[in-house]
C-alpha cells in the first residue's frame, strides 16, 4: 500500500493568512528607466518597454543583464508565466513536449525521462522505473540554483529561460548541451498583490481533476516585502489496472496487490501534489538587496499511464519455442500485437507509484558597487524518491530456480526504489555596468553534493524456498543495488566582451575548474548470479579548462547576426563490473571518463518587415568528444550489471527556427522547426576483459559502435505553428489561440550496437532500435478578462488523437505502450487584485 502521508502545511497556513493585513497600494511612482536600471532589473526592463510602445517581447537574465531576448548573440527563447498559464503548461516535462529543440518520451508523472538536446544521446528513450538509466544533456535551474534534476512544477514563475548550447562561462554548474531556467517572481515593494487561480479539467473517458494555486504579495515597509505562493494538484486517472492477464485465470491467477480479492483497479495513474514558496526581500539602501526563499514540494504520483499488449508468446500461442525464436523469451515484446484488455487497461500484479518530496533554501544578495553589481547566490536542496514497481515481466533472473518459473507460481516479483539527493551551491558573481565599449562578467562557484540511488529486487517466498539468505535485514530480497557518492566541484568562469565598432562585438569566455567524484557500491544478491561487493573508489580531475569565443554584427538596428565557438562538460565516474569465470575486467571497463563538446554556432535574430515579422535561426554542428553511453556485464543466467563506458567520438548537426508574424493589432502567427541528425564519427571496439581464453558466457564481452550509425532519441523534424487572437468583446479584454505539433519518428535508441564473441569476433547480434512513428497533435486555448476575474478554456489534443509517445519493456506480460493523453478539457478561472 501506499502510506498516507501527511503535507506540511506550515507555509501554506502562512501565506494564507497574509492577506488580513494587505494594505493594497494604489499607483507606483515613475518608473526610472536609465540604461543602469534596466540591466539590473529583467520586470523593470519589461515595463519600460511597454510604457515606450516598443516591440512587444520578452527581457531575460541569461547573461548575467536584463536584455531583450532579441539582442544576445545566442539561441535564447523565453515564455512569460501568463503564457505558461493559459497554454496549461505546469511542469518542465510539458515544456520540453512543446519544444522543437528538446526530446523526452512522455511517459507520465512517475517516471524520470531521459532528455535529449540537439540530438546528443547514446542511450535508450523509454519509460525507466530506476533513475541510475536516466541520462540527460540538459541544465536545470532555479533561478541562480543548479539542480540535478527539475520536477518543481510551475507556479509563480516569471517566465522560463531556454538556452542551447554549452553554457560554461556564464554559469557556476555548466551545461552540455542546453540550460533551462525557471525565473520566480521577486517580491514586490512597491504594491500589494493578491492573486488566485483554479484549473477544472477532465481527460476523455477520466475523472475530473483540479489545479488550484495562490500568491500573495505583501509590502511590509519600504525595505521590506514577502511574497507566498501555494499549490495543490489533484488529478484523476483514466487507465485501469488488471492485476491479472487474460490468460491467467483460477489457481494459476498471480496475488493482487494490495487486494488479493481485487483484479481491476479503476483509474489508477492519478497524481496529488502540494507546491509552496515563501520568499522575503530586504533593500536597505538603493544599492544592497538580500532575499530569502524556501520552496517545497511534495508529490505523489501513483500507476503508470499506460496499456498492455499480447506478449508474442501468447498472440503466437502455436509456435514452439523451443526450437523457433520467441521474442517474449528474451524480454522484447511485439508493439503491433492486440492489446491484452484494451487501449486503457495496464497489467501489473503489484501497485506502483513513486513519492517526491523536494525542498530548496536559497539566500541571494545583490550590491551595486558601482563599477559592478555583485551577486551572491547560496542554496542547500533536498530531492528524494521512494516508491515500488511491478517485477513481473523483468524478473526472468529467478525463473531459473524451481518454484519460480513462470507457469510454476502466483507470486510475482516487484521493486522498490530508494534515491536521495542532497547538496549545497554558492556561486559569487561581479557583472560590469553598462559601458559603451566593453562589458565583462567574472564568477565562482563551489558545489558538493551527495546521492544516494538504491533499489531491491524483492520476490516472496524466496527465503523459504531456496536453502540460504543473502540478505538477513530484508524479507525476500533476491538483489540489492546501493550506490552513493559526493561530488565536489570549484570554478572559476567570465566572460569580456568588447565593442570593436558600432556594429561589432566579440567575446571570450573562460571555465577553469576541478572536481572530485567519491563513489560507494554495494551489491547483495540471492541467488548467487554475481558476487556481493563493497566497492569504494574515488576520482577526479584539476585545472580542467574550456573556452568560448562569439562574434556578434549588428546587420540593422533590428538584425543581429552571430558566430559562436563554445565547449561543454560532463564529468565522468566508475562502474561496478567485476572479474568473472577466469577472466580479468580491463583497466578501462571500471570507470568511464568526462565527455566534452566542441559546438560551432551560426545565427541570425531580429525584426523584419516593419517590426512585424521576428526570426531567430541557427545551424550549428556539435562534436561530442568521448561520449558517455549504457554499457552492461552478463554474469550467471545473462545477469546484468548496468554501467557506463565511453563510445567513439559523435556528431550532431541540425538548424533551428523560430519566428513570429503580427498580420494586425489582433492576429498573430508563430512558426518554429527544429531538425537534427547525430551520428558515430568513428569506428570503436571495446572489450570488457583483459583476458580472452575459454568461454565468458558474455555473448555482449566486446562491443562495437560503428561509425556513421545514429544516435537516436531525437526525431528528425519537429514543427510547431500556432495562429492567435488578441483584441476585445464587448469592452472586455478576449485571446485565443490554436497550436498544432508535428513529430517525426523517433528512434528509441542508439542505431549502431553490434555484439561480437569475444574468442573469434564473429557478430552474434545486430541491435536495430524500435521507431516511434510520426504523429501530429493539437492544442487550443481561450480566455476573456472581466475586471480582476479572467476565465480561460483550453484544450489538449483537440482531435483525440492516440500516437504512441513512449514505451516500456514487456516480456512476459507484454509490452507497455504510452499513447498520448486523450483529449482533455480544462476551464480556468483567475481572480487578481493588486
Amino acid at each position: 500500500m501506499v502510506p498516507f502521508k501527511k503535507s506540511q502545511l506550515s507555509l501554506l497556513i502562512a501565506a494564507a493568512l497574509l492577506p488580513a493585513s494587505v494594505a493594497f497600494a494604489q499607483d507606483t511612482s515613475e518608473l526610472d528607466c536609465s540604461a543602469d536600471a534596466k540591466a539590473k532589473d529583467a520586470a523593470l526592463a519589461q515595463q519600460c518597454a511597454e510604457e515606450a510602445g516598443t516591440v512587444e517581447e520578452i527581457y531575460v537574465t541569461a547573461t548575467k543583464r536584463a536584455s531583450a531576448a532579441s539582442d544576445l548573440p545566442m539561441n535564447i527563447t523565453a515564455i512569460s508565466g501568463e503564457d505558461l498559464r493559459e497554454q496549461n503548461i505546469t511542469n518542465v516535462k510539458q515544456l520540453i513536449q512543446d519544444s522543437v529543440e528538446i526530446s523526452a518520451p512522455d511517459s507520465g508523472a512517475r517516471f524520470a525521462d531521459s532528455v535529449t538536446v540537439r540530438g546528443l544521446n547514446v542511450s535508450p528513450v523509454s519509460a525507466n522505473n530506476l533513475e541510475q538509466f536516466v541520462k540527460s544533456t540538459l541544465a536545470y535551474y532555479i533561478d541562480e540554483t543548479p539542480l540535478p534534476k527539475l520536477g518543481f512544477r510551475i507556479k509563480d514563475i516569471n517566465r522560463v529561460e531556454k538556452l542551447l548550447g554549452p553554457q560554461g562561462t556564464l554559469y557556476g554548474a555548466g551545461s552540455l548541451g542546453g540550460t533551462i531556467r525557471y525565473i520566480t517572481n521577486e517580491p514586490n515593494l512597491e504594491e500589494a498583490e493578491f492573486r488566485v487561480n483554479t484549473s477544472l479539467y477532465q481527460v476523455d473517458g477520466g475523472g475530473l481533476s483540479n489545479d488550484t494555486d495562490f500568491v500573495v504579495n505583501l509590502p511590509v515597509t519600504d525595505t521590506f516585502a514577502i511574497r507566498a505562493s501555494a499549490a495543490y494538484l489533484d488529478e484523476a486517472g483514466y487507465i485501469d489496472r488488471a492485476a491479472n492477464a487474460p490468460w491467467r485465470t483460477g489457481d494459476d491467477a498471480y496475488i493482487s496487490d494490495p487486494n488479493p480479492n481485487k483484479n481491476i483497479y479503476k483509474d489508477d495513474n492519478w497524481q496529488e501534489a502540494t507546491t509552496a514558496k515563501i520568499a522575503a526581500l530586504w533593500a536597505p539602501t538603493d544599492n544592497l538587496e538580500i532575499k530569502l526563499t524556501h520552496m517545497y514540494q511534495d508529490q505523489l504520483a501513483h500507476g503508470t499511464r499506460g496499456a498492455s499488449r499480447l506478449p508474442t508468446s501468447v498472440t503466437d500461442a502455436g509456435k514452439d519455442c523451443a526450437t523457433e525464436f520467441c521474442y517474449s523469451n528474451l524480454d522484447f515484446g511485439d508493439f503491433k500485437t492486440p492489446f491484452a484488455y484494451d487501449d486503457r487497461t495496464l497489467i501489473s500484479p503489484h501497485e506502483e507509484y513513486a513519492d517526491k518530496e523536494f525542498s530548496l533554501d536559497v539566500l541571494d544578495i545583490s550590491a551595486d558597487l558601482g563599477f559592478a553589481t555583485l551577486t551572491s547566490s547560496t542554496s542547500k536542496f533536498e530531492d528524494t524518491s521512494v516508491g515500488e514497481a511491478d517485477y513481473t515481466s523483468q524478473g526472468y533472473a529467478y525463473y531459473w530456480w524451481a518454484g519460480f518459473g513462470a507457469g510454476d507460481t502466483n507470486v510475482t516479483a516487484h521493486i522498490t526504489f530508494d534515491n536521495a539527493y542532497e547538496g549545497f551551491s554558492h556561486e559569487t558573481r561581479l557583472v560590469s555596468a553598462p559601458n559603451d565599449k566593453y562589458e565583462w562578467i567574472v564568477g565562482f562557484y563551489t558545489t558538493e553534493q551527495d546521492s544516494s540511488v538504491a533499489f531491491r529486487e524483492i520476490i516472496p517466498t524466496i527465503d523459504q524456498e531456496l536453502s540460504w539468505k543473502r540478505v538477513a535485514s530484508v524479507t525476500d530480497v533476491g538483489y540489492e543495488e546501493d550506490y552513493s557518492g559526493t561530488y565536489s566541484e570549484d570554478a572559476v568562469f567570465g566572460e569580456f566582451s568588447y565593442n570593436v565598432t558600432d556594429k561589432l562585438t566579440v567575446t571570450a569566455g573562460v571555465r577553469v575548474f576541478q572536481y572530485e567524484d567519491e563513489r560507494n557500491t554495494i551489491l547483495l544478491d540471492h541467488t548467487y548470479a554475481l558476487p556481493d561487493q563493497d566497492l569504494r573508489t574515488k576520482g577526479g580531475e584539476d585545472n580542467k579548462s574550456f573556452f568560448k569565443l562569439n562574434a556578434s554584427y549588428d546587420v540593422t538596428d533590428d538584425v543581429l547576426a552571430y558566430a559562436t565557438l563554445s565547449q561543454g562538460f560532463r564529468r565522468g565516474g566508475r562502474n561496478n563490473f567485476r572479474d568473472y569465470n577466469g577472466y580479468e575486467v580491463a583497466e578501462d571497463s571500471l570507470s568511464f571518463e568526462p565527455d566534452s563538446i566542441d559546438n560551432f554556432e551560426l545565427g541570425l535574430k531580429g525584426y523584419f518587415l516593419d517590426q512585424q515579422l521576428y526570426v531567430q535561426t541557427n545551424v550549428y554542428q556539435m562534436s561530442w568528444n568521448d561520449p558517455q553511453t549504457y554499457r552492461s556485464q552478463a554474469v550467471e543466467f545473462g545477469f546484468p550489471i548496468n554501467g557506463t563506458e565511453n563510445g567513439p567520438d559523435a556528431e550532431t548537426k541540425g538548424w533551428e527556427l523560430s519566428s513570429r508574424y503580427k498580420l494586425n493589432d489582433n492576429w498573430s502567427l508563430t512558426y518554429s522547426t527544429a531538425t537534427t541528425e547525430g551520428r558515430f564519427t568513428d569506428t570503436l571496439t571495446h572489450c570488457m576483459y583483459k583476458n580472452t581464453g575459454g568461454d565468458t558466457g558474455d555473448f555482449n564481452a566486446c562491443r562495437t559502435w560503428t561509425e556513421g550509425d545514429l544516435l537516436g532519441g531525437s526525431p528528425k523534424w519537429k514543427h510547431n505553428l500556432g495562429v492567435s487572437y488578441s483584441g476585445e468583446i464587448a469592452g472586455y479584454p478576449v485571446w485565443g489561440s490554436l497550436r498544432g505539433r508535428y513529430v517525426a519518428e523517433t528512434n528509441t535508441d542508439r542505431e549502431d550496437t553490434v555484439y561480437e564473441s569475444v574468442d573469434t569476433g564473429d557478430v552474434s547480434y545486430v541491435y536495430v532500435p524500435w521507431v516511434r512513428p510520426s504523429y501530429t497533435l493539437f492544442h487550443a486555448n481561450a480566455g476573456m478578462r472581466f475586471g480582476d476575474v479572467v476565465a480561460g478554456l483550453w484544450v489538449s489534443n483537440l482531435l483525440n488523437d492516440d500516437p504512441i509517445v513512449s514505451s516500456q519493456s514487456g516480456g512476459y506480460l507484454g509490452r507497455r505502450i504510452f499513447n498520448a493523453t486523450p483529449r482533455t478539457v480544462g476551464l480556468s478561472l483567475s481572480y487578481d487584485f493588486q
